[in-house]
């Protein structure tokens, strides 16, 4: 009987010991991380823009808000950096840095946030590094706002008080006629700056968004109809018929005033759309520098490939210069050509530099430079469509951000 009891003891406690391995087998591959997810972190965006103040919104007449406003209207740094970072996660294959990981960071680098600022190569490295990062993003916020523009029967469309556009009205057997409408315009510029885990600049790419919402009505009698970028509305009487969708953005001051920066109800004003724009491109731009390759949510596979064929014959249009230069590395220059242009490993460029300068006979202003060629370089890497890396085969002069590459024919390439 005991000897059944130890065998029973024996098997059960084998049968355990293989589902708790399996178990924690299926747990582990669970958990396996995707090799193709990258870890992003947003350091910051600075606001350039004079937006950040009590009357940037336009919610506040200028002179009114600069007496009597004390309260900022939206932080749109922090703003900014919250709404990419969704963006990021809503990848799924970029994982955004949370704010308190960015903070432990800094924290244990001794740096603040207006030395956040100003890193070096090595100091981003190591924040990298803690943050197990494989990319870092920094932002700046040029331009943001909204302005808007109002038509009359008798007048033109303005826009901050300047003539823009004539709005032409006709007239009509009926009488009680009149115009009104209004144009509403926002916008974002940012510049975006790329970092890879080493600290090197990747790419600074520079993102413009511009949408208007328009509003332009009749009122003739009891007809009435008016005109929008999302459809048509026509009311007689109390009858009302429509052709698409009207919901329209939010843009009145009275009701911006009321909402926050990010926040659900933001998405649906005017200033929502471009700010989602702008940073959907962000994200689009990052994954065409840095990769990998994948289609976002926002785009469909076609879209992807239009959008990529476009870029493609801008860039091969585009000359060849140097964008980057590793100071530790001598065989880490960045050029920002790669495979749009058709490059190959190995193949070979000549470098010149600006030389004496090109001037008007009669004036004297400078009208270009002579090209002094001071190096030649090899491709080693083709990291994307845009971006590449070269080493210098010879030189007879410095090599610096901005100096023009030609290929070299075949018969003139020198032997490495």
């Amino acid at each position: 009987m005991k000897r059944f009891s130890a065998f029973f003891t024996i098997i059960t406690f084998c049968t355990f010991m293989c589902i708790g391995i399996t178990t924690i087998s299926y747990a582990t591959a669970e958990k396996a991380p995707n090799p193709s997810e990258k870890r992003v972190a947003v350091l910051y965006f600075e606001d350039n823009s004079d937006f950040d103040n009590p009357v940037g919104c336009g919610c506040i007449p200028n002179f009114v808000g600069v007496i009597f406003s004390t309260k900022k209207m939206w932080d749109l740094e922090a703003g900014f950096q919250t709404i990419l970072n969704r963006k990021l996660a809503e990848t799924t294959i970029y994982q955004p840095v949370s704010r308190d990981e960015l903070l432990d960071a800094m924290a244990e680098m001794a740096i603040s946030r207006h030395n956040l600022k100003k890193l070096a190569k090595n100091q981003r490295e190591k924040l990298a590094e803690l943050l197990n990062a494989d990319v870092l993003i920094v932002g700046e916020i040029k331009d943001f706002g909204q302005r808007r523009m109002k038509a009359e029967a008798s007048r033109s469309l303005t826009e901050s008080g300047r003539e823009t556009q004539s709005v032409p009205l006709s007239t009509s057997y009926m009488t009680r006629f009149a115009a009104m409408g209004h144009r509403n315009r926002a916008f974002v510029k940012l510049n975006m700056k790329f970092y890879e885990a080493s600290g090197n600049e990747i790419a600074t790419v520079p993102i413009n968004v511009s949408r208007r919402d328009s509003l332009a009505g009749t009122n003739i009698a009891g007809l009435k109809a008016s005109v929008t970028e999302s459809g048509t509305e026509f009311r007689f009487g109390q009858t009302k018929e429509k052709q698409g969708k009207l919901r329209r953005p939010i843009t009145k001051p009275t009701q911006l005033n009321k909402i926050k920066f990010a926040s659900p109800e933001y998405d649906l004003t005017l200033f929502g759309i471009v700010t989602n724009e702008a940073l959907i491109k962000t994200v689009i731009e990052l994954r065409d520098n840095f990769g990998p390759n994948f289609i976002t949510p926002w785009e469909t596979p076609e879209q992807k490939d239009d959008q990529k064929k476009q870029n493609d014959e801008e860039m091969a249009k585009r000359p060849v210069k140097i964008t980057y230069i590793d100071a530790d590395d001598q065989d880490m220059i960045y050029i920002n050509a790669g495979s749009a242009k058709g490059l190959a490993i190995g193949q070979q460029f000549a470098v010149y530099t600006d030389g004496a300068p090109i001037r008007d006979v009669d004036t004297g202003e400078i009208l270009d430079y002579t090209k002094k060629k001071i190096a030649t370089v090899s491709v080693t890497e083709i990291l994307n469509s845009k971006l590449s890396i070269v080493k210098i085969v010879e030189k007879t002069g410095e090599i610096k951000r901005g100096d023009l590459l030609k290929s070299l024919p075949t018969d003139e390439v020198p032997k490495e």
